[in-house]
């Protein structure tokens, strides 16, 4: 369900590259694509747990304080060029937000997913919307309401977000364990994501992360390389119905240009999509400068906000970020 997003309007085309991530999921006995281990505890309000899911990754769940039924998830992808990173990397992005959403009433889930240069590509999607089908098949030992369900990630994580909100199964990803189960998501907050590996940057650090993707390829044809970039890219897959998102981008952040948000931005209102883009002045690539402008505190609100309009309000009774 969406509540109350407008659409935004944005209209500069982009260029970069990106950084990201994934999960993987397990399987009960009996679920399509069997073998994994048994499904996880359920878990009581205000307390954590780590589960093993899809391709022997582990996922941490944390409960909300408070309880009245299913309550709304958000995921976390975590960044680091799709090599490096877990559940528990990302600063601020899921130390500072994470517990603001538990605190208003959203059971907050926080991902590993198989990493390069071991991984190849797609494992890194393949896992990331293997563990929203996990979430949805084990819903009710999560407290999880199954129709609401966002995610967040920042650099390589927001790539994976923006693919978990534009690219469904056509895509081919929807890999192993709980295929009874969508691994669509309602709401998306692409922190410097790439979205269009085509344009990714020439110059600087921007080489290095589009260096580090297509070492995720492996061994590809040249004549190959620009099809297998484009089917990565979520700009490739917007369509009409396509989720809310939040899009965050720093007009200084030389590792993702900010003409990636910019071009996600502009495909997405093209498509009618809903959509919010918003600019951090002097955040970097991180959002965690001192003085950046709107401020730490202020992104957390955003992204908390956002996923609490989302994603069916504030099962708290109240509360900011």
């Amino acid at each position: 369900m969406r509540r109350g997003f407008a659409v935004a309007t944005v209209c500069v085309l982009g260029v970069a590259v990106l950084a990201a991530c994934a999960s993987a999921g397990t399987t009960p006995p009996g679920a399509a694509g069997g073998g994994a281990p048994a499904p996880g505890p359920t878990v009581a309000a205000g307390h954590q747990a780590t589960v093993s899911y899809c391709n022997h990754q582990e996922a941490r769940i944390t409960e909300p304080a408070t309880l009245h039924g299913p309550a709304p998830a958000a995921v976390y992808v975590h960044g680091g060029s799709w090599v490096s990173g877990d559940y528990d990397t990302g600063g601020f992005i899921i130390d500072s937000i994470g517990p603001a959403l538990a605190a208003r009433g959203i059971v907050v889930v926080s991902l590993d997913y198989r990493l390069g240069p071991r991984g190849h590509w797609p494992d890194q999607i393949v896992d990331v919307k293997c563990a929203i089908r996990y979430l949805r098949a084990n819903a009710r030992r999560f407290h999880i309401d199954p129709e609401e369900i966002g995610a967040w990630g920042q650099s390589a994580g927001g790539h994976l977000v923006a693919l978990l909100g534009t690219a469904g199964p056509n895509a081919g990803w929807d890999l192993g364990p709980y295929r009874g189960e969508s691994s669509r998501v309602e709401a998306v907050v692409d922190m410097a994501g790439p979205s269009d590996l085509l344009t990714m940057g020439d110059q600087g650090d921007a080489v290095l992360v589009a260096e580090s993707f297509i070492s995720l390829l492996g061994s590809v044809p040249s004549r190959q390389l620009g099809a297998d970039l484009k089917k990565a890219s979520p700009v490739t897959y917007i369509a009409p119905g396509d989720p809310p998102f939040l899009i965050l981008d720093s007009n200084n952040d030389e590792i993702v240009y900010p003409q990636q948000s910019m071009e996600l931005a502009w495909d997405l209102g093209v498509a009618d999509v809903p959509h919010q883009m918003v600019t951090v002045f002097d955040g970097g690539h991180e959002f965690d400068t001192v003085g950046e402008v709107p401020s730490e505190a202020a992104v957390i609100s955003l992204v908390v906000d956002f996923f609490v309009r989302t994603l069916g309000g504030d099962h708290t009774g109240g509360g900011g970020a």
